[in-house]
């Protein structure tokens, strides 16, 4: 073979594999939203608002209208509704659809409220629609702080208790609940009794009034000082807070 002959091959080849390759997105085309490499793109929520978010607030409001915020089929459909969110609407959405789990002693709506809240990664909208206090109280329930002494001791058994009530044992809840509140007036004389609540005392959702206030939940979390819960009306109220603070936000770029 000839030295052109054999130059020739060696060209063509070197073409037959680039045309194999993988060609890299022009930089035009590149979303830099999914960072550098699109497989490992970070799930982060747009920040909206959405088209879809005025369904998912009539569907809020229409369950609470027929008094079944709580039901199981509502807690499916709100994982529907929070995933496919706006970060505008889960920031209005955590706080609301928490005090409604309190109020109706249901954790299914504490832990939706909880998701809703890790959703908001924008500042501004944390802020307008407190979401690090959903955050804090979403903490208290299962992981707050304790000491070695019957403060300590109590406040974990009504972590226990919260617990249980969460896997529907409602009864075993109560009776934890019970030996826990009497451990702290007994023997931890620092913990006081929660502030006034529209939750009656002998609800479920007292149960979880007293977990959060034990282990230092923001007092807005378990409505001290509240009225019963207005759940559609709240969210509405925080979906535009949270509106005005990115427009303010934009304004000030």
């Amino acid at each position: 073979m000839s030295n052109r002959t054999l130059l020739l091959a060696i060209a063509a080849s070197a073409l037959a594999s680039c045309a194999h390759e993988e060609v890299a997105p022009q930089l035009a085309d590149r979303d830099w939203t999914q960072g550098l490499d699109g497989n490992l793109a970070p799930q982060i929520a747009p920040l909206g608002p959405l088209e879809s978010d005025q369904g998912a607030y009539d569907l809020v409001r229409r369950r609470e209208r027929e008094r079944a915020l709580g039901s199981k089929m509502t807690g499916v459909q709100l994982d529907e509704i929070i995933a496919a969110s706006s970060q505008v609407l889960a920031s209005a959405l955590a706080l609301p659809l928490f005090k409604a789990g309190v109020y109706l002693g249901q954790p299914r709506l504490l832990e939706k409220g909880c998701v809703a809240a890790r959703r908001v990664t924008h500042s501004a909208l944390r802020a307008a629609s407190n979401v690090d206090a959903v955050l804090q109280a979403c903490g208290a329930l299962t992981g707050g702080r304790s000491s070695s002494d019957a403060c300590g001791e109590a406040q974990q058994k009504l972590r226990d208790a919260y617990a249980l009530l969460a896997a529907e044992k409602g009864n075993e809840a109560g009776h934890m609940a019970a030996d826990a509140v009497r451990l702290l007036r007994d023997r931890c004389p620092k913990m006081t009794a929660p502030l006034r609540t529209p939750v009656d005392p002998s609800s479920r959702g007292f149960l979880i009034v007293w977990v959060l206030h034990a282990n230092e939940a923001p007092p807005a979390t378990f409505l001290a000082g509240e009225t019963a819960p207005a759940t559609a009306e709240a969210i509405n109220e925080g979906f535009l807070r949270g509106v005005q603070a990115l427009r303010t936000v934009a304004q000030n770029l």
